[in-house]
């Protein structure tokens, strides 16, 4: 049995979970049901058909354009199998990433350098190439199209990546987040950052955060996961959660990654029991954390600031 949900967030839009790894709250994805309809998200190819299958439920036949807000593989790793699928879609990511989309294999090297093989081709699977000519370049205040005279608006956010984009829709007041706040999941409050080398930068986030404040968003749509109404705590929670990482990092500097790695996720563990989370919840938050990418990502920030 192929799983999936589906969840109506109003009359013409959608949110998809996508049952990334196998499991549900990994991933959510969203369709934008309009005149000229678009997919915000993938995921990896390992578990594409969970999307696909909850898209053919919908009775979606054709896709205008999908979007994906950075080309992690979690994101955008099954972009050109779902390309196929729907072979009259463009597929939008911002100009520093497009050409990994294109050409993959230099992404593809990098991320098994940090998951290795086994774990990156059983959970996240291979990518495959995208025409370039299919290729939607996007960059800051690009607009795509929705129909009936609205539209997407890209929003260039670096901070977790210098290839990120969030996407505003102004009638559903959705701001769609990608990783640029990090792990939100709708039975907590916590957002709780991803951190990755090379190229994390808690000020460039920052800065980002406070410019989606200032938009004003209905929600905000975490790819992990969900939609979250209580959009000023959540800005403010990941903003503090950011920099309490940051410190904390700067306080263990006299450990290796390793031993910093394992006192980073203790205390991050502790954090959320004395918020009250349960200990099924935490769970929830430890295993959708790679851990060992965290304190490399904040360590090189430092050192590049050092430098």
């Amino acid at each position: 049995m192929i799983e999936y949900s589906i969840e109506r967030l109003s009359d013409d839009l959608y949110a998809i979970d996508a049952w990334m790894e196998e499991h549900p709250q990994r991933l959510a994805c969203y369709l934008f049901d309009t005149p000229e309809r678009v997919l915000v998200e993938v995921g990896p190819s390992a578990t594409l058909h969970h999307l696909t299958a909850a898209l053919d439920e919908m009775g979606i036949d054709d896709l205008a354009t999908i979007v994906v807000t950075h080309i992690h593989i979690d994101h955008a790793g099954g972009a050109g199998q779902i390309a196929q699928s729907f072979p009259n879609a463009r597929i939008g990511v911002h100009s520093k990433g497009a050409r990994h989309l294109a050409q993959p294999d230099r992404l593809w090297s990098s991320a098994l350098q940090v998951f290795g093989e086994k774990w990156l081709t059983s959970n996240w699977g291979p990518m495959i190439p995208i025409d370039q000519e299919r290729l939607l370049v996007l960059d800051d205040g690009d607009r795509i199209p929705l129909g009936g005279g609205r539209s997407l608006e890209a929003l260039y956010t670096p901070g977790h990546a210098k290839h990120h984009i969030t996407y505003y829709e102004e009638a559903s007041g959705g701001m769609f987040v990608g990783d640029s706040l990090g792990l939100c999941y709708p039975h907590g409050h916590a957002v709780q950052p991803v951190t990755p080398p090379p190229d994390f930068d808690p000020v460039a986030a920052t800065e980002q955060m406070h410019r989606m404040g200032s938009i004003g968003p209905a929600f905000l749509g975490f790819a992990h996961f969900g939609p979250n109404y209580q959009v000023k705590e959540a800005l403010a929670s990941s903003e503090q959660q950011l920099w309490e990482w940051v410190k904390f990092v700067e306080g263990v500097a006299e450990l290796d990654d390793d031993t910093a790695t394992d006192r980073l996720r203790q205390w991050t563990i502790e954090q959320h029991r004395a918020d009250g989370y349960s200990e099924e919840d935490i769970d929830t938050y430890d295993r959708a954390t790679f851990w060992p990418m965290q304190v490399r990502g904040i360590r090189h920030w430092i050192k590049s600031r050092q430098e």
